[in-house]
């Protein structure tokens, strides 16, 4: 039998979307480290090796409680590498950070869904844990084709929070000056998603892993122009 298309429960007027993984892939440079450090002997997983890193060292440079070059020194360090090959391993790690932010490209279909949004009538919010501050963050988005599309851009290190902390889903919901249920929330971790539900928000999983829960799962971000075009349309009527 043919599977009834996802709905959301009631309209939004909003959306909330996580930047990394969800707008655009933030894994590529990951994948490389993890593909140096293993010819340096480290064995392990990409799951749990960048849990560790993200929880462990990436949230506090996210929060702005510290530089990113000391952090990532002391992680290299607690995977057992020397110092010769910290050194190695963070010289090669500039240079590809580097090209990433000047190569980044939103995923398919992230520009043309959010504009065909944004024309009917979506107010639309992109919260980035990030090391760089939103107006830094809205600026490369815009560079990647977003210019003219998103009506507020809020950083983790803006307000020293990173997500799933309420402060952050707070944080953008004033800055579109909407409340928690007139907003559905986009994002691929479950941790993330599940908070946003706590708060209120209905959610929308994509690039997810197995096993995330949401309310709405889709495979394209174009298939957010079907779930969301209609119920704005609607609100913006009524």
């Amino acid at each position: 039998p043919i599977q009834p298309a996802p709905r959301l429960k009631w309209p939004v007027e909003g959306l909330l979307l996580d930047a990394c993984n969800t707008l655009y892939d933030a894994t590529l440079w990951q994948r490389w480290l993890l593909q140096v450090l293993r010819r340096l002997g480290l064995h392990t997983t990409y799951r749990c090796f960048f849990h560790v890193w993200k929880k462990d060292y990436l949230d506090a440079v996210h929060r702005g409680d510290r530089e990113f070059c000391e952090a990532f020194r002391e992680f290299l360090q607690a995977v057992g590498l020397n110092r010769g090959q910290i050194l190695e391993v963070t010289i090669a790690c500039q240079s590809r950070r580097q090209r990433w932010e000047q190569e980044t490209r939103l995923l398919p279909g992230v520009r043309t869904t959010l504009r065909r949004l944004a024309g009917a009538g979506a107010a639309l919010a992109v919260f980035g844990d990030c090391e760089h501050r939103g107006e830094v963050l809205r600026r490369r988005l815009e560079m990647m084709g977003l210019d003219g599309v998103l009506t507020a851009v809020v950083s983790s290190r803006d307000i020293g929070k990173t997500k799933p902390d309420p402060c952050c889903y707070a944080a953008a919901l004033a800055a579109l000056n909407l409340r928690a249920g007139q907003v559905a929330y986009v994002g691929n971790d479950g941790d993330d998603l599940a908070a946003a539900a706590r708060l209120g928000m209905q959610t929308i999983a994509f690039n997810s892993a197995l096993g995330v829960e949401a309310q709405v799962h889709i495979t394209r971000f174009a298939d957010l122009a079907d779930l969301v075009e209609t119920p704005v349309r609607r609100s913006a009527v009524g």
